[in-house]
């Protein structure tokens, strides 16, 4: 059983080298070196927690992170949940101030300090060989996040937006989703833009690709969520786009964006369609038993 949980950081400067601590001396394995972060307090998520602890320790917060991993680790003889996220270092080394421990300082994460943490050596290298590294360590004008969400039929739903200038691909078909604010994860980003574009919040949603994108001419990136609609459709509440509509994937409308048809390709592919369906599928099966 979990005694308590932790959320700490990958923070990864752009030369691809990573932000440790040195604990101190009075801690469990004091004078190592670790990641940045610490215990998730009562009512937090662990989200907020990193963004908290991450501040109190180098005076910085992330603008920019996701989850990258969760792990049930042994720490000081409990038992320990560690969830683990990757973050941008948008600031200068030299600006972050040392609020806990004895030092911070950037290591390439094939050669960290032989004082280090046991099992941070090896989590580092994982992480190096992860996408999740390569998209932290460099610069993005915007993040975005967009849905796939099919409904029980296998259909997509669409927005066609609006068609005025400003915005990004005016008057064509797009996935719903938006812009991810600063401190917020991936997954909070779409969730809150779903609900605010149609008045409902997926019950369960699952990322598929993270991808840069040259949208309107700065890159930027674009995580992808596929999502089951478990509500009806007359129950969404259309709320940006001059229309939305529900389409087979080999029947999509024009004029479409193009990175949707690449989207739906990957969907279809990987198997998240199918997975959606199948959910949905049991879901409603056992509403009926049950009702």
């Amino acid at each position: 059983m979990t005694s308590y949980a932790v959320a700490v950081g990958m923070i990864v400067a752009p030369d691809g080298r990573i932000l440790l601590q040195q604990r101190d001396h009075d801690r469990p394995a004091g004078g190592m070196w670790g990641l940045v972060g610490g215990r998730v307090e009562p009512g937090e998520t662990p989200a907020q927690a990193f963004l908290r602890e991450t501040q109190e320790e180098t005076g910085w917060r992330p603008r920019r992170l996701e989850p990258w991993l969760m792990r049930d680790v042994t720490w000081d003889g409990e038992a320990v949940r560690s969830h683990v996220f990757a973050a941008h270092l948008d600031v200068p080394p030299e600006s972050l101030v040392v609020g806990e421990g004895l030092a911070l300082a950037l290591f390439p994460p094939d050669a960290l300090p032989p004082d280090t943490v046991p099992g941070i050596d090896a989590l580092a290298r994982e992480f190096a060989r992860d996408g999740a590294y390569e998209r932290q360590r460099r610069h993005y004008e915007k993040t975005f996040a967009a849905g796939m969400i099919v409904a029980p039929d296998g259909r997509l739903l669409l927005q066609h937006r609006d068609d005025k200038p400003g915005i990004i691909n005016p008057g064509k078909w797009a996935t719903f989703g938006g812009h991810i604010e600063p401190y917020e994860t991936p997954e909070d980003g779409f969730v809150r833009e779903i609900e605010e574009e149609l008045a409902w919040r997926p019950s369960r949603f699952e990322r598929y690709w993270a991808r840069p994108c040259a949208c309107d001419g700065p890159e930027h990136l674009v995580y992808s969520f596929v999502a089951p609609l478990d509500v009806p459709p007359d129950a969404l509440e259309q709320r940006e786009g001059q229309g939305m509509g529900f389409f087979a994937p080999d029947a999509l409308p024009e004029p479409l964006v193009p990175e949707v048809r690449l989207e739906v390709e990957r969907v279809l592919a990987g198997g998240w369609h199918a997975r959606a369906i199948a959910e949905l599928s049991a879901r409603f099966e056992l509403d009926g038993a049950v009702s």
